[in-house]
């Protein structure tokens, strides 16, 4: 029995000297400070270290991001508990990141592949609507608010400058135009063939274009689809065999989106070997000109042009000729 407590004795007492040198052996790096700051839809961090191994890399999860910076051996400078430094790194934010905060966790791995302890954190981020699309409304004077007239100093700081051009970029990136088309071509292939072709570009990228072929009547006679990728594209649709008559070429472009352009058309007919382009617009406008009701020579109540007034004409046997009066004769001498 007192062997047995010996031996427990001299075991614990062994686990006990030797545990500091491997705590010693095995101390993790720490983060010292750090530091967030968010400008213009990005958070720039600051992280600062010390350690018993150079310090290999940085991490930071934000979010559904997550950033590795590598840290390179001339970022750790030889101290006399062993080593330090810091790193910075700008995460950008999602655009459908809409939070009035930001939570973060910072860790560090040291050459050892040992992990400091994890930091977490907030970073207050400026609402997403306010941010994009009321920027400079606060420059904006209330009526009923005095106004203070600022001397102008002629000059703009550049960090405004930037700022200003970072918020107009991030409005234009929330907002997707649709694609734009060019004019359609119209091009007989062989005896009965034709193929349609233009051009489309987009602000984002495309995704495809439509070719359709339309009779009279309006029913679709065949239809053609192309893929397009980038922000151009021109190109021909495949050969469309069509019989004598007229019909019409219905173009249309697609982006990622889902935004659709315009639709563009032409009408043509081919005859025999001949094919008649005709262009039309694809949204014409039609202008309705009143036209005053015309008055019937039959209606008694039609109102007549008035009649110019003829000059009077006597009628000579009708005419009273004057008496002659004769003076009374005088009688002679």
């Amino acid at each position: 029995m007192k062997r047995s407590l010996l031996l427990l004795g001299i075991t614990l007492l062994a686990l006990f000297l030797l545990t500091p040198c491997g705590a010693y052996a095995a101390k993790k790096p720490t983060i010292v400070s750090h530091d967030e700051t968010y400008v213009s839809r990005t958070v720039r961090f600051r992280v600062a270290w010390q350690a018993e191994n150079p310090v290999v890399m940085v991490k930071i999860f934000t979010g559904r991001e997550q950033k590795e910076i590598k840290v390179d051996e001339y970022d750790n400078r030889r101290t006399r508990d062993g080593y330090s430094g810091e790193v910075n790194a700008v995460v950008e934010l999602d655009p459908a990141f809409a939070e009035e905060a930001l939570a973060f966790v910072i860790q560090l791995e040291d050459d050892a592949r040992l992990k400091s302890d994890l930091v977490t954190g907030k970073v207050q981020i400026v609402k997403a609507k306010k941010d994009d699309d009321q920027w400079g409304q606060g420059a904006l004077t209330s009526p009923s608010a005095p106004t203070t007239t600022q001397p102008s100093t002629g000059t703009t700081t550049a960090s405004t400058g930037v700022e200003i051009l970072d918020r107009v970029i991030g409005v234009m990136d929330r907002y997707d135009m649709p694609p734009v088309l060019g004019n359609i071509k119209i091009t007989r292939v062989g005896t009965d063939g034709v193929t349609i072709g233009t051009r489309a570009s987009d602000d984002k990228a495309l995704n495809g274009v439509t070719f359709k072929i339309v009779d009279t009547a309006g029913n679709l006679v065949q239809q053609d689809s192309i893929t397009a990728s980038g922000k151009s594209w021109e190109g021909t649709s495949k050969t469309f065999n069509l019989i004598n008559g007229n019909y019409k070429a219905v173009v249309q472009a697609t982006d990622g989106a889902g935004n659709s352009s315009r639709e563009k058309s032409e009408f043509f007919a081919i005859t025999g070997s001949t094919l008649t382009v005709q262009p039309t617009d694809a949204y014409p406008t039609t202008t309705t000109v009143p036209v005053a009701p015309q008055t019937t020579t039959t209606d008694p109540y039609a109102t007549q042009p008035p009649v110019a007034p003829q000059p009077t004409v006597s009628d000579p046997s009708t005419t009273q000729t004057p008496p002659v009066q004769i003076p009374p004769l005088q009688p002679t001498q």
